[in-house]
């Protein structure tokens, strides 16, 4: 593990950092505010260095809280709204009652109203008005957590797009499992564990909406502005998140990128001060383009002439497209449907993961805990890389509380330094991304593995942020998958494919 704290700036002046004091973490009210205008009492404990940043999160905290309780207010607002309608609906049809009358005219005068009171268009109120029925009629508990400033309107419209394909047997135990994610993680996570647990409590419609989704396949192209034009294509997950990861590849190959950057997170390379130039070669001319840019430069290329433009001798195209899916073991044997997931993120359905299992040139095996789901233990062909493979199965993504970096584009960080005494072990391991790692060892952040995949931040202000490891499974209630495995017919003359 290199430490890279020797080569980070000193985070806020030039004067040197005050020397840090233990930060007493039993005074929940330490930084929290006083009254309605945001003083703050911060308690005495927490170093004076961080007493602004604290009373700033303070305020902060305050107003996400009050922000989503005028949300849930706007929900039950729009519910009343859905009311209306319906009654002017009925009124309607009483006053003629041999016509027929929808609901469209009375639907459309609300929402003409609302968006001309509000100054917003119409689509934006229709989006208002389906959340705000959705909380109150379906999702009564989330309604609750949003008026208590528990989450905020985006993780209770994750929640509610989630849930939107399955019956409604299911609802309260995806509400349930969801609401309990989306308490604790940023909305993306919540949004994306919601997929997941969906497709867990009713795996049949993954294969309907993927098979539905799938027809509508297509590329569509939209000119922008100053010269640009866009191209959009439309395919399954598998394919497109292959496409994305080989782009990758291939502009880190290309050169001059220690780390996957974007447009937004460049940072000046550091110039090598050590050695001197060759007289007889010509300077080369640095790669300045971010790997936003190479991506799309590389795409181009591959789309008009098949093979990548390089002007160096480096060989992109040996390089193919990695794509990580986890398969339930009785979905691989074809004892059950269940779907899926593909990098942690999105469920495919079980037909593809067979066919995509199948062609693999390597296959982990990874062993489960059956009630909190941890990965324990993994199998694979490369011992030597089996603690790193172990690691980015347990955590897929960056743990710093809100980041989404892959655990492929991340490094893996010793929890407690390695020079000082921390071991080389799983529960002394996390991966973090290279900005994150980098902010961990350079200031006054602790981290501390709490086991069980669940890791606890600890700010300099003295807050508390715990993650836990995404479910390689989401949990439901019932009969666990894999006690179906000894229901299953045994055949004495089948061999294990591992």
């Amino acid at each position: 593990m290199i430490d890279v704290r020797s080569a980070m700036p000193i985070p806020f002046s030039e004067q040197p950092e005050p020397p840090r004091r233990p930060v007493e973490f039993d005074a929940p009210d330490a930084g929290m505010p006083d009254d309605a205008l945001g003083r703050s009492s911060v308690a005495p404990l927490i170093d004076p260095h961080w007493a602004e940043l604290s009373r700033l999160v303070g305020r902060a905290e305050t107003n996400r809280a009050e922000m989503s309780r005028l949300q849930a207010e706007r929900a039950e607002l729009c519910a009343e709204a859905l009311d209306l309608v319906a009654m002017r609906v009925a009124q309607r049809q009483a006053a003629r009652p041999n016509r027929e009358i929808g609901d469209t005219i009375p639907l459309r005068e609300v929402m003409a109203e609302l968006a001309a009171a509000l100054r917003v268009g119409e689509r934006t109120v229709s989006t208002w008005l389906g959340d705000g029925s959705a909380l109150v009629t379906t999702y009564p508990t989330t309604l609750d957590a949003l008026r208590e400033g528990r989450i905020d309107e985006r993780h209770a419209s994750a929640i509610i797009g989630g849930g939107g394909a399955l019956d409604p047997e299911h609802r309260e135990e995806y509400e349930r499992l969801v609401l309990e994610v989306a308490e604790r993680d940023t909305a993306p996570a919540t949004r994306q564990f919601a997929r997941v647990v969906a497709a867990r409590l009713q795996p049949e419609t993954v294969d309907e909406s993927h098979r539905r989704a799938l027809a509508e396949r297509r590329v569509r192209m939209f000119d922008l502005d100053d010269g640009l034009s866009r191209l959009l294509l439309d395919g399954a997950t598998a394919v497109i998140h292959g496409i994305f990861d080989r782009l990758t590849s291939m502009g880190i190959a290309q050169g001059d990128l220690d780390e996957p950057r974007t447009d937004e997170d460049t940072e000046a390379d550091e110039s090598d001060e050590s050695g001197e130039a060759d007289e007889t070669d010509e300077p080369e001319e640095p790669d300045e383009r971010t790997l936003d840019q190479r991506r799309a430069d590389i795409m181009c290329d591959l789309l008009l002439t098949g093979c990548p433009a390089l002007d160096g001798d480096a060989d992109l195209s040996a390089i193919r497209a990695t794509v990580q899916v986890t398969i339930p073991l009785l979905t691989l044997a074809s004892l059950d449907d269940e779907p899926a997931l593909l990098d942690g993120e999105a469920p495919i359905d079980a037909e593809t993961a067979r066919a995509l299992a199948a062609t693999a040139p390597c296959w982990q095996r990874i062993m489960i805990h059956p009630v909190t789901h941890e990965p324990l233990r993994l199998d694979t062909y490369r011992p030597s890389k089996r603690l790193r493979r172990l690691i980015g199965a347990r955590d897929q993504r960056c743990r710093w509380p809100g980041c989404r970096r892959t655990a492929r584009r991340s490094d893996i960080d010793h929890t407690i330094p390695f020079e000082e005494g921390g071991p080389t072990c799983a529960g002394n391991l996390e991966v973090l991304c290279r900005r994150h790692h980098t902010l961990k060892h350079a200031s006054p952040w602790q981290v501390v593995q709490r086991g069980g995949g669940s890791i606890e931040f600890i700010s300099p202000t003295g807050r508390r942020y715990r993650t836990d490891s995404p479910p390689v499974l989401a949990g439901a209630a019932g009969r666990p998958a894999w006690a179906r495995y000894f229901d299953a017919p045994v055949d004495p003359a089948d061999h294990p494919a591992f």
